[in-house]
């Protein structure tokens, strides 16, 4: 089975202090309390949103004779509050008096009075209780104001004895005042005894006290953005069968993920059980219904498994039935399935009264059987409720197929088709091409049987009688092979299987198309903008409706043509089409603007992305960036600043970045040589370590950058002396070191080394050697490497050695020779090179600046003897 692991990186908490506004108790006619937000002096520790409470210590009341309390202060109330006048202890003798009594003592503490005539004595036992009330408010505030805020703790003690409760004021209050002391595991001490004096006296939590709790548990989370806390405080509030805010499980599960990249799951199995990790599925199956939902708890079930630490299937069986509930059939077949990983056979537990819910409803809407009810639920495209999903998905397995395909579960949907095949059922034409396809995309499952696929496709399309859904179905089956033999280099099935699609009177989809471009651009085409702009202009005249997928491979190949401007037309069409752009495409229209040197606008699209509602933090934009600044722009501090910008946002550098980040400190001036070799050091340990690449660019470095080819070949062994074998970028560094200090015969022996070790060379090494023998005038020997490699569109040489034979002619490689010529006044020679270059078909964009070359070099030549004759 495959594994289903997310592999986005973390990000951290940020701090939500507690803010709530609070009502005043007020007359219609006459208002003595004021509403006043709790100010923080300047420069002093407290978080930006300050907490709104009410404080007991700032209200002065003085006993009279007639049991008159006249309040003074500044105060914040719970709209919500449940209290009656009764209870808070004063009276109204007419509309317009002033609200009077002992207000203090039953703000912040309340305590529920059970009697069997609750009207009778409800204000006696309220007055006869106010003085504890006013004691323990005003101890309790006092405390937690003060420079020992946990002498909190014997106060909070007394009132769960008491059968006393915080409001919400003065909770907020408590916990708030640890965080900015930076104690969170005290605020969580305090939070779960304020929880506890509700629920130890057996009272039910009204909704806005859940939401105190809840949101207090939020905060210190926040601000702990530790994952041990952040399972702490879910195990508290799930004794108390509280269920925790969406922002709270996104950010236990941002902490746990943090903690897996830092430490790994080695770290995390000391921490967990497995009643944690039943936790972590409840904290997560109480989200509602969201695309990524199945995901994270796919992720935790994995890695738990990885772990050997299983969750009950009882557990698995409470998050199925989480799925029902909320109508996600898709995620409860995923989920399903990674189950299935460690429980063969599983199945989930459906409680009796929901089972008998589904009987009934499955009765209602299927008529006799379960089968008409799929049929039924097919035609319309939608389910009347959860029961009936679990009912399509058990009479319709052909429906169970197409859903594993969607998410990407090709052994799934092969398992399927293979149990409907063994039990004589045959599967729908559409489940059969979705399953083509999702394997052709899996690495593992590209071996899978297509021409069986297919035949058993035609065996479908043969039982279907109405000729409008049948020409619809064998559309998906031709359009899902042209998909598969396109992705697996199968062009002329794929041309077979594209001529099948026109005969139909039809065109294939946006994903077929941009599968045919990614084809025939890595089989031999070379102007991959001119095919990208061909398709493009075919789908519009078509009224296909272009994919993310279509638009990033068109925008892909368009960046690598250089054709900035119609790849922000393209770009511009994907808006107007509403598509949002995801991370590749982000990544691919910045590489395409650094490829131009199209600073600002790079800038500009990397803002863009980090702030658009979708990003997710992805290596490729960011590796673009530093690229930019380490090689076209040479700015070191621009590079870092990109590279802090990466970590910040929780991206493990790759081993591209490391490349780039030897590269700012070894070809940028100042040069800082002690820093390249400290990170090439650096990555002897830790998830990258240290490659062929990164020795090469040091190479390129000391070689080409510094002029010091003794340095370089030192490097070169060092390399080898680690344990390194050298494979052809390094070999390519050290040839192109020694052709820079004119070492030419130095640098054939290097490539001599490279062939004897088993290993090719590349047209780029030789391209070095032409370039390196025309610098010394060896022209012949430039002829010789050139004539040796083949033309990407015609006959190799019976001369040539097998490994000769597998390096091709690249363009730079005519340009190579073209200035070997020129370099040695062969104007004639040059101009016989440039027409076999142009007899590869090369597109005008290659070829033109080679052209341009040549007549430069004749204009220059013709000056200088023009000069001369004079």
């Amino acid at each position: 089975m495959m594994n289903l692991k997310a592999t986005t990186m973390l990000g951290n908490f940020t701090r939500q202090g507690v803010s709530r506004q609070f009502l005043p108790l007020t007359n219609s006619k006459t208002t003595v309390l004021n509403i006043s937000q709790r100010t923080v002096a300047q420069g002093s520790n407290a978080p930006a949103n300050p907490v709104r409470s009410f404080s007991s210590s700032q209200g002065n009341w003085d006993n009279n004779s007639n049991n008159n309390h006249h309040i003074t202060g500044a105060h914040q109330f719970q709209s919500t509050s449940p209290f009656t006048s009764s209870q808070l202890g004063y009276h109204l003798n007419s509309p317009t008096q002033r609200f009077q009594g002992p207000l203090t003592a039953s703000l912040n503490f309340r305590k529920e009075i059970k009697d069997a005539n609750p009207a009778s004595t409800t204000a006696s036992a309220t007055r006869s209780t106010a003085p504890k009330y006013n004691e323990l408010s005003k101890s309790a505030w006092d405390a937690v104001s003060s420079h020992d805020a946990h002498a909190v703790f014997p106060y909070l003690q007394e009132m769960r004895h008491e059968g006393f409760y915080a409001d919400s004021a003065l909770s907020s209050k408590i916990v708030a005042q640890f965080l900015d002391m930076d104690s969170p595991k005290d605020a969580e001490r305090a939070l779960s005894m304020l929880v506890d004096c509700h629920r130890s006296q057996g009272r039910t939590l009204s909704a806005a006290q859940i939401n105190t709790y809840t949101s207090l548990a939020k905060d210190i989370a926040d601000h702990s953005s530790d994952f041990a806390q952040a399972l702490s405080l879910a195990k508290l509030l799930d004794s108390h069968g509280l269920s925790a805010p969406s922002g709270f499980a996104d950010g236990a599960l941002r902490t746990y993920r943090q903690l897996k990249v830092t430490s790994g799951l080695d770290a995390v199995r000391t921490m967990v059980s497995p009643a944690d990790v039943e936790t972590l599925l409840s904290l997560q199956s109480s989200l509602t219904r969201t695309s990524t939902r199945y995901k994270h708890l796919i992720e935790i079930l994995l890695d738990a498994k990885e772990m050997n630490i299983f969750p009950s299937q009882e557990s698995c069986s409470r998050v199925s039935l989480s799925f029902m509930k909320l109508n996600d059939y898709t995620g409860q077949l995923a989920w399903d399935t990674a189950v299935q990983e460690i429980y063969p056979g599983y199945k989930p537990t459906v409680p009796s009264d929901l089972e008998q819910e589904m009987s009934a409803v499955g009765s209602a809407t299927s008529g006799s059987s379960t089968t008409r009810n799929s049929s039924n639920n097919k035609a319309t495209g939608r389910t009347s409720n959860p029961s009936a999903q679990v009912l399509l998905r058990n009479g319709d397995p052909s429906e169970a197929i197409i859903r594993a395909c969607r998410f990407g579960y090709a052994a799934v949907a092969i398992e399927g088709i293979q149990k409907m095949t063994a039990e004589n059922q045959l599967p729908t034409a559409q489940a059969i091409a979705d399953t083509i396809q999702v394997c052709a995309k899996r690495e593992k499952e590209r071996t899978t049987d297509y021409q069986q696929l297919f035949d058993l496709a035609h065996q479908s399309l043969d039982a279907i009688a109405d000729p409008v859904h049948k020409r619809a179905a064998e559309y998906e089956v031709y359009n899902a092979m042209l998909v598969a033999n396109a992705t697996l280099g199968n062009m002329t099935q794929a041309k077979q299987n594209y001529d099948a699609i026109v005969k139909l009177g039809q065109f294939p989809d946006a994903t077929g198309y941009a599968t045919l471009l990614l084809a025939t651009t890595t089989s031999g085409a070379v102007d991959e903008a001119h095919d990208a702009l061909k398709i493009l202009d075919e789908v519009k005249r078509h009224g296909i409706k272009p994919n993310i997928f279509f638009y990033n491979v068109v925008i892909g190949k368009l960046s690598k043509g250089r054709k900035i401007e119609r790849v922000l037309e393209v770009y511009e069409d994907m808006m107007h089409q509403k598509i949002r752009p995801n991370a590749i495409t982000y990544g691919t229209l910045i590489s395409a603007c650094t490829r131009v040197g199209s600073e600002e606008m790079a800038k500009s699209l990397f803002k863009e992305m980090v702030r658009s509602p979708n990003y997710q933090p992805r290596h490729g934009p960011h590796n673009a960036m530093i690229q930019f600044y380490v090689r076209q722009k040479k700015d070191r501090s621009q590079a870092l600043s990109y590279y802090e910008d990466m970590l910040q946002r929780r991206l493990t550098p790759t081993e591209h970045t490391y490349t780039l980040l030897i590269e700012a400190f070894a070809c940028i001036q100042p040069y800082d040589m002690t820093e390249a070799h400290r990170l090439i050091q650096s990555l002897k340990r830790g998830p990258v370590r240290a490659s062929e690449a990164h020795y090469g660019a040091l190479i390129h470095a000391y070689g080409v950058e510094h002029g010091d080819v003794g340095t370089a070949e030192s490097v070169f062994q060092s390399m080898r002396a680690s344990g390194i074998i050298p494979k052809g970028p390094a070999y390519q560094s050290l040839i192109e070191s020694l052709i820079a200090n004119n070492q030419v015969s130095r640098a054939v022996q290097i490539r001599n080394d490279l062939l004897q070790s088993g290993q090719p060379s590349s047209a780029y090494i030789e391209n070095t050697l032409i370039k390196g023998h025309g610098q010394e005038g060896k022209i012949e020997a430039a002829e010789a490497i050139f004539d040796a490699m083949l033309d990407p569109h015609g006959s190799a040489p019976s001369t040539l050695s097998p490994k000769s034979k597998a390096i091709v002619k690249e363009p730079s490689t005519y340009q190579s020779m073209v200035s070997a010529y020129l370099e040695n006044g062969m104007v004639h020679k040059a101009y016989e090179t440039l027409a076999k270059m142009r007899g590869q078909h090369y597109p005008d964009l290659v070829v033109k600046p080679v052209e341009e070359a040549i007549h430069t070099a004749e204009a220059k030549s013709d000056g200088l003897l023009t000069s001369a004759t004079a």
